[in-house]
């Protein structure tokens, strides 16, 4: 009996901290969606600021940390040495969808967000 009282506390504590990891990493995608929404060239000075705390912070996943340099060393298109690791973001299955998509649009962009981008980062916002 204590073994299961146990285990089902061990789960629902499991479940709490792996929702708040979630949700830390949904922050952390939606600042950065709407870092490139607005894009025009480059991130400002702010905004890599705000990149920067993510790059650093030891709760983002590694892949937001790869996307969250990757769009601080912007200028006009990805930077050469980042294009292989969004390459792997983006063909990584185990990364979240927003995730992948987010890297495929860091590393395609052409001085800004296309259209088409600009509708599918507006919904990673939400």
């Amino acid at each position: 009996m204590i073994s299961r009282l146990f285990l089902c506390f061990s789960l629902m504590v499991g479940l709490m901290f792996g929702a708040q990891y979630a949700l830390a990493a949904s922050e952390a995608v939606r600042e950065m969606a709407g870092i490139m929404v607005h894009l025009e060239h480059y991130p400002s000075s702010d905004e890599k600021g705000k990149l920067k705390s993510i790059a650093d912070n030891m709760a983002s996943t590694s892949q937001e940390q790869i996307l969250a340099r990757a769009i601080m060393n912007l200028k006009h298109k990805a930077a050469d040495d980042d294009k292989d690791k969004l390459k792997k973001v983006m063909d990584d299955s185990s990364a979240p969808a927003e995730v992948r998509e987010l890297a495929g649009i860091v590393l395609n962009l052409n001085h800004m967000p296309s259209t088409a981008d600009k509708n599918m980062l507006e919904q990673m916002m939400k």
